[in-house]
């Protein structure tokens, strides 16, 4: 790679004959090359003193002079200070002088009178040798600029394998870049994520002693920070990483939101770290930006919000009901944004409990032998809406991927719809079938295939014989049986299993079916069972 030419090379002329130096200065005057006079001396001692002020590219000097002449002179410049060109004006031949000339590497040596030219050509000769040196020195640099970075692109890619990782290491990382290798040394450590709604580089945001900022592999809108220091207390290292926040929210220009962890004493817990900025950040109002939160081991509370109509969004994924998928999660989103104190912790954990009801239903189709080509992404839903969750932190790409999955699955089920019967009962009883277990009222059940509640209960009764919530005892019974000899679940998780939230009621229906308690059933049935026949 060519480097850039200096715009300016300096120069100073030495001899004692004040005719000679405006004769040489002179000649140079036509040079091709920009050349600038830093100073003129008549003897050797003037000259040095003037080389160390100046510093100068190139030195014309002769080599008979008072006080101190040009063979000491080019003698003591070559040693102090290689980099400058020296070429030699001399009116004698001495052997002496060539050979000091030759020891000190000058560029020519040039006998008075010389000419223009060949003023012009020692000068060619000293520049292309700067020229030269120049581009070597850009050279070296750029090299170890660039073997710099790729180690800094090498810990780069090994912190984020610690960061992201779900595995803890066996040992210490090796890092090969000096940055890195400090936080190694590092007696504390804080890890801070930042969100913005549009991306940021590290160039953009305010730079602070010992820390690096590491982008995120997986999202232009996130940047790790790293705050590390060594002989520094922990509580003291979490009030820099507080006083960071602030000074980069102040001069962001998006508003971000930052989760700060706790300090931590050892890289190897950067994992953890990276787990609580997450939780920190989960901890935000849904529509809050510019502000930064920091991890508290205090769990938050998930269950003071709940939007009740999940089975509804169920029931219509089941049924291949895309428009109504649709519309289900416009308000399921809307319900949040509507609550004044919902988090997105709150929102992250209801969609959770949505996919995963979604991943069962599909289970169960899959494990039923319907046939349905699901692909294993699908199958896969939960662990892909964990790593979607981890790196999302505003609604509209929370609800863009609800949105795919859901309805994706959705137009999946559509070709093999279990409420398609022309029979709208027929359809109720499969439901009813499929979701024993859930809180399944004549009104619910009414709503979702959009019929009176009491001419769907006329309805059950004249085909199946028996009204809707005897039905629904019987199914549940049914299976509490079979759970009762095959399991030695406790009874109170039994009938919360089957639907019951009252254990006493799930008592009574039991014993009224039955004739015998729980306990007397499993005893009676679960012995006979295991029961062995006796030899003859």
């Amino acid at each position: 790679m060519r480097a850039e030419v200096p715009l300016m090379y300096t120069f100073i002329v030495v001899d004692d004959e004040p005719l000679i130096r405006k004769g040489l200065l002179k000649k140079l005057d036509i040079s091709e090359h920009p050349l600038r006079l830093v100073g003129e001396a008549d003897n050797g001692a003037d000259a040095l003193e003037l080389i160390e002020s100046s510093r100068p590219d190139i030195v014309f000097t002769d080599m008979r002079m008072p006080e101190v002449d040009g063979k000491w002179l080019i003698r003591t410049v070559g040693q102090r200070y290689p980099h400058i060109k020296l070429i030699v004006i001399s009116g004698h031949t001495d052997f002496d002088y060539m050979q000091e000339a030759i020891s000190s590497k000058v560029v020519q040596y040039l006998l008075k009178p010389f000419s223009r030219d060949e003023v012009q050509h020692a000068l060619q000769q000293a520049i292309h040798m700067l020229q030269q040196e120049h581009s070597l020195k850009q050279e070296v640099v750029q090299l170890t600029v660039e073997t710099e970075q790729m180690r800094i692109d090498a810990d780069h890619q090994t912190f984020l394998h610690l960061v992201l990782n779900s595995h803890m290491p066996a040992k210490r990382p090796v890092f090969r870049s000096r940055e890195f290798n400090a936080i190694l040394d590092a007696d504390q450590l804080v890890l801070m994520t930042m969100y913005s709604p549009e991306p940021n580089t590290a160039a953009q945001l305010p730079s602070f002693p010992q820390s690096l900022y590491i982008p995120h592999p997986q999202s232009e809108q996130l940047m790790f920070l790293l705050i590390y220091d060594q002989g520094c207390a922990a509580e003291r290292l979490k009030q820099r990483s507080i006083e960071h926040s602030g000074q980069i929210l102040a001069e962001s220009a998006t508003e971000c939101c930052i989760g700060v962890s706790l300090p931590l004493s050892d890289v190897n817990g950067i994992r953890e770290a990276h787990h609580q900025t997450i939780l920190a950040l989960d901890q935000r109002s849904i529509t809050d930006f510019g502000k930064y939160y920091i991890y508290t081991e205090q769990p938050l509370p998930l269950n003071a919000l709940h939007w009740d109509r999940s089975h509804e969004l169920l029931f219509f994924i089941e049924s291949g009901n895309v428009s109504k998928v649709k519309e289900l999660i416009a308000d399921f989103f809307a319900f949040f944004i509507r609550q004044p104190d919902a988090l997105l912790a709150h929102l992250k954990e209801q969609c959770r409990g949505i996919v995963a009801e979604t991943k069962r239903m599909l289970q169960q189709y899959l494990q039923s032998g319907s046939g349905i080509g699901i692909s294993t992404s699908n199958g896969n839903a939960s662990s892909s809406l964990e790593a979607m969750l981890d790196i999302s932190f505003d609604i509209e790409s929370i609800r863009q991927y609800i949105d795919k999955v859901l309805s994706g699955t959705a137009l999946l089920l559509q070709e093999y719809n279990p409420y398609r019967s022309e029979q709208v009962i027929d359809n109720v009883k499969q439901y009813i079938d499929h979701h024993y277990a859930k809180d399944l009222t004549l009104e619910w059940v009414s709503s979702l295939f959009y019929l009176n509640p009491s001419y769907l209960s006329y309805l059950f009764k004249e085909k199946h014989g028996e009204n809707f919530t005897d039905y629904i005892n019987h199914l549940r019974i049914e299976h509490a049986k079979h759970t009762l000899t095959s399991t030695d679940d406790k009874i109170y998780r039994i009938a919360k299993q089957l639907g019951y939230d009252n254990p006493k009621y799930f008592f009574r229906v039991f014993k009224k079916m039955t004739g015998l308690t729980p306990e007397e059933y499993r005893k009676q049935h679960k012995g006979e069972k295991t029961k062995k026949p006796s030899p003859e």
